[in-house]
């Protein structure tokens, strides 16, 4: 539990990091709006940038905090998400032969005794 709180704590970190630097850009954008038009259209780009490379570095923040995980995960010797869903088909196949192998013992088991009633009326 303590590496999934650190991992929760490292994004919300980004995220942090983001919504700062965000609420930082918007208020030069603002003071910038009060110099003059000029200004606006040159904060304007600025922002358009700014929420591009954004996107960007969210990108590859996830993707390497995706490759942190799967390594944590593989020190655990966990199964992955498709050996975990190859142990469920097989855990299903098994289960549904069970079931048939009970139905066939139960089919089995009713006619032996309807054939045992038969012998006992005789």
């Amino acid at each position: 539990m303590a590496t999934t709180e650190l991992f929760k704590k490292v994004l919300y970190t980004g995220v942090g990091v983001v919504s700062n630097a965000t609420d930082r850009v918007k208020k030069s954008i603002d003071e910038m709006s009060k110099v003059g038009e000029e200004a606006q259209v040159e904060g304007k780009k600025v922002v358009e940038t700014f929420v591009e490379d954004a996107k960007t570095r969210r990108e590859d923040v996830s993707g390497r905090f995706k490759k942190i995980i799967d390594t944590v995960l593989g020190q655990f010797d966990l199964p992955n998400r498709t050996e975990a869903e190859k142990l469920n088909a097989k855990l299903a196949e098994l289960e549904s032969k069970i079931v048939a192998k009970k139905k066939a013992a139960t089919k089995k088991v009713t006619k032996t005794v309807a054939e045992v009633k038969e012998v006992i009326k005789k």
